[in-house]
């Protein structure tokens, strides 16, 4: 009996009958009944689950439902709500989230084709993701602006060929599809460009790291870096190892040539140093040749260029070892310097005996002397030698018997004379002169020789008289070869001589034959000379030298200026000595020391003996100089090793790139103040230095073209943004959204980068702004026309209402039609029409009308009556009073004008019928200003 009583008093809807509950939801109220027809929802019958949602009108439950999207009547209904075509749908804001749970693309196409509002339709469209259906969209979709989001996300290029042609309604589109088909192919092509252009680099690169060295392979790999560095930023993986490779392999083959041509030239160097420490030598020995008389001060001097020699070769042979040649001409020199410092010790040996013997006029003892010290011949002679070998020359009968009878006294009394061992050294040496033709020498030790043979034992005199006579022969021998060669040469001498005398030459030229004549003629020596020759040749020379005494007073005169003008040099060197710190800088120091030798080597010629002097005066100063020079210059190392350690740490800090460039300068020009440290340390320190600034730099440049590459993405997109709002023509007042998100986006990109470029995009997105905020307002008032014509219905009914009302009757409020749609200021216009209708005047809705009427007249700027000059000037204040503190557009003036003439009231039939026209006639003439003139 319950279950009877329970089915019999149970709803309807819950009828075991599918049927009766699909009956059953038809009486159901949506509204008051929602949770019913929830559960029905889920209600085991197709029929009623899908009754259940048609009277339900939920979107949302229609997504709910599983079996809903089955049916295309279902799915229809559900795109007619969603997109808003149903008077019942949900307003936008519901909407709009419903399309996040879509994913079916039909539904979506569908939606992006018939929404109600573009920003439903761009959601669906956000929503697709097949790219032929973005291209249907961009093609057919009757709204510019989803036309052209489809359009850009088409990214094929099968799609952007399709849109190239297929778009009708919107040539914008197919422009744009071109240029962006365009462009890509363009940046396809550039792509492959630059990887052909990226593949031959490294061919090149190859080829160069297998080619043999030339002066222009550091060049060229330069060259290669800087195309690879403007290539390189899209480069493969592979392509930047093998290009890394080969450029390894020549910059070691460039630092291996580099460090050889360094090798070369400090070898190249050494070899030209040690060149000129020979020729320094040759030319010392030389000029020690042409001095007549030796003293002490003569030896000191060689002894000094001998060391200083010495301790130049030992500095070139610690850093370079010269060549075989080199170093046996070297060591000859120093063989000859050596001779002649061993001589004259032989000579300070033996200088007191010399001078005794000298003073006693002992020939014996002076040939004695003579032999032991063993001067070489060609050197200059000490005064007192020069005496003893005159002295022997020219021996005199009575020392020649007074050195028998010695001798014969010493042969009775010891028979051995003590310097007897050295006669047979003393043949050997007679021997080797007569081989090397030195006749004088040769001529001495002959006669000293057959002397010191009768004091010889007569078997030792027996066995060495034989080679004795044998080598006097071969002396006299190449005495008369020496004077049969001789006697032709004194005689071309003396002729040349004369003929000098004679001739007209400049005097420069006329002393240096006169010179090298004299010389020629002292080489000779004795050979074949007569008393003759010798006379004619002295007087040639005597006239030559009359000839040349003005030239020799204006040369002593020269080298007395010269000498003083050295004196000035070495003072003012020992000068600046004495005070060093005057002058830091080792480069001004340098200059010092190049132009004193320079000057040094100008002042010339200068006295001998005084110029030797100030001569070992100024390589002093000179030395000294050169160690302040080099003490200087390792200063100025340490200074700049410790600007390297700043731009190092300079060049790992977190400063900024722009800082930390223009510190790096402020290094920079200390560096260059600095001047130049040591050879060596120049070179290392230069390169280190270099290195770490050129990093410095070249992050600076990497951020400075990182943010030229951003500017000119702004300006892209700016451009970018030009083009579209170019290229959009507003239909519908509704569309200012569009515009303002353009501004928006404007707004973030400026301000724009200083340019001709920046400045004209600017100049034209003002004039597209000013002429799509024209077109916007014209149609915002042009619906507000619309608008009005749509209100006529209303006011009709609102007319006759007040006429009911001034005829004494009691009207029924007006209701808007269910087709019009009133905004809410609208909605209460329309309620305030109502209210005044019960408690206005009609004189005073007559009034206000006519207030209106004049308010409309002034808005469209059309000539207004004398009767109404009052009204206009009230209108006039009432604007300023209203526009006080606000920005009221001419749209806002006009809504609110619609607004008011709505809420005006009670109007009779009679006067809105005669000001009816009027109002239309002014809103047309302010909404369509181009018909309106036409």
């Amino acid at each position: 009996m319950s279950g009877f009583l329970q089915r019999l008093f149970a709803p309807r809807w819950r009828h075991p009958d599918p049927r009766v509950r699909r009956t059953a939801i038809d009486r159901l109220d949506p509204e008051q009944d929602h949770d019913t027809l929830r559960q029905l929802l889920d209600d085991a019958d197709d029929n009623v689950r899908r009754a259940a949602l048609d009277r339900l009108g939920d979107p949302r439950a229609w997504l709910e439902s599983n079996d809903s999207l089955d049916d295309p009547e279902q799915r229809r209904r559900l795109v007619s709500l969603i997109s808003g075509q149903q008077a019942a749908a949900p307003p936008l804001e519901e909407r709009l989230p419903l399309i996040e749970r879509l994913h079916d693309p039909d539904l979506l196409s569908e939606l992006a084709y018939k929404g109600d509002n573009q920003q439903l339709r761009l959601a669906a469209l956000a929503r697709l993701q097949d790219e032929d259906r973005l291209v249907e969209q961009a093609c057919h979709n009757g709204i510019a602006a989803v036309r052209r989001a489809a359009a850009a996300r088409v990214e094929s290029d099968t799609g952007l060929e399709r849109l190239t042609g297929e778009p009708r309604r919107d040539r914008h589109i197919a422009r744009q599809a071109r240029e962006r088909l365009s462009e890509r192919r363009n940046r396809l092509r550039e792509r492959d460009e630059r990887f052909q252009r990226r593949e031959t680099l490294i061919e090149q690169l190859g080829q160069l790291a297998r080619a043999r060295w030339e002066p222009m392979y550091a060049a060229r790999l330069r060259h290669l870096q800087r195309e690879w560095a403007s290539l390189a930023e899209d480069a493969e993986e592979d392509q930047r190892q093998r290009f890394h490779e080969f450029e390894q392999q020549a910059s070691e083959r460039i630092e291996t040539e580099q460090a050889r041509h360094r090798n070369q030239q400090a070898r190249e160097q050494a070899e030209a140093d040690a060149q000129a420490i020979v020729e320094a030598l040759g030319e010392t020995l030389e000029r020690f040749a042409q001095q007549s008389t030796l003293t002490a001060q003569d030896i000191d001097w060689l002894r000094a260029q001998r060391q200083l020699h010495d301790e130049r070769w030992r500095e070139l042979t610690d850093r370079h070892s010269p060549e075989a040649d080199l170093q046996q001409r070297f060591e000859h020199r120093q063989s000859r310097y050596s001779a002649i410092l061993q001589a004259w010790q032989r000579y300070c040996e033996h200088a007191d005996a010399l001078e005794q013997a000298l003073s006693e006029q002992d020939h014996l003892a002076l040939t004695t002397l003579c032999g032991h010290i063993a001067w070489p011949d060609g050197l200059p002679q000490p005064a007192s030698l020069q005496d003893a070998q005159r002295r022997l020359s020219q021996p005199s009968e009575s020392a020649s018997a007074t050195a028998d009878d010695t001798s014969s006294d010493h042969s009775a009394t010891d028979g051995h004379y003590p310097g007897d061992e050295r006669f047979v050294d003393d043949l050997e040496q007679l021997e080797h002169c007569l081989e090397q033709g030195d006749l004088n020498r040769a001529t001495r030790l002959h006669d000293s020789l057959q002397q010191r043979q009768q004091r010889l034992d007569p078997a030792e005199r027996s066995s060495h008289g034989a080679r004795l006579r044998q080598l006097g022969a071969r002396v006299l021998e190449l005495r008369d070869w020496r004077n049969f060669a001789a006697a032709p040469k004194r005689e071309q001498l003396c002729e040349a001589m004369e003929t000098l005398a004679a001739n007209e030459l400049d005097e420069r030229t006329r002393d240096q034959r006169h010179r090298r004549l004299v010389n020629e003629w002292k080489a000779l020596g004795s050979a074949a000379a007569t008393r003759e020759l010798a006379q004619r040749f002295r007087s040639a020379s005597d006239r030559v030298r009359e000839q040349l005494s003005d030239f020799h007073a204006a040369r002593d005169r020269l080298r007395q200026d010269n000498l003083a003008h050295r004196h000035t040099l070495c003072e003012q060197i020992e000068t600046l000595l004495a005070q060093p710190d005057a002058i830091s800088d080792p480069d001004e120091l340098r200059a010092i020391r190049d132009r004193a030798r320079e000057e040094w080597r100008q002042y010339a010629p200068v006295p001998r003996e005084e110029g030797e002097e100030l001569k070992r005066r100024f390589s002093k100063a000179m030395r000294t100089l050169q160690g302040v020079i080099d003490q200087q210059a390792r200063a100025v190392g340490d200074a700049k090793r410790e600007l390297v350690e700043q731009a190092r740490t300079l060049e790992q800090s977190d400063m900024g790139a722009v800082e930390r460039a223009e510190q790096t300068k402020a290094l920079q020009r200390q560096w260059r103040e600095l001047g130049r440290a040591p050879r060596g340390d120049e070179q290392a320190l230069w390169k280190e230095f270099r290195r770490i600034c050129d990093s410095i730099f070249a992050i600076r440049d990497e951020q400075r073209q990182q943010r030229r590459r951003q500017q000119d993405t702004r300006l892209d997109a700016m451009q970018a943004l030009i083009e579209r709002i170019d290229a959009w023509q507003p239909e519908r007042a509704e569309e200012r959204r569009v515009l303002d998100e353009a501004l928006e986006e404007a707004q973030e990109l400026t301000p724009l980068p200083s340019g001709n470029r920046a400045n004209g995009m600017q100049k034209r997105w003002n004039g597209i702004v000013r002429d799509r905020e024209a077109r916007l307002e014209t149609l915002e008032l042009q619906s507000l026309h619309a608008r009005w014509q749509q209100w006529t219905p209303l006011l009709q009914a609102h007319v006759a209402a007040d006429d009911q009302q001034l005829a004494g009757q009691s009207p029924t409020p007006v209701e808007p039609p269910q087709t019009l749609r009133l905004s809410p200021q609208a909605r209460q216009a329309h309620a305030d029409r109502n209210t005044a209708r019960h408690t206005v005047t009609a004189e005073h809705a007559e009034e206000w009308l006519a207030h209106l009427r004049v308010y409309l007249t002034v808005l469209a700027g059309a000539p207004i009556e004398n009767a109404d000059a009052s009204r206009r000037l009230d209108v006039q204040v009432a604007r300023l009073n209203d526009g006080m503190g606000s920005d009221l557009t001419l749209h806002d003036e006009l809504d609110q004008l619609q607004c008011q003439l709505l809420a005006n009231g009670p109007i009779t039939s009679a006067s809105w019928q005669h000001i009816a026209p009027q109002l239309d006639r002014l809103m047309e003439q302010l909404c369509w200003p181009e018909s309106s003139d036409t």
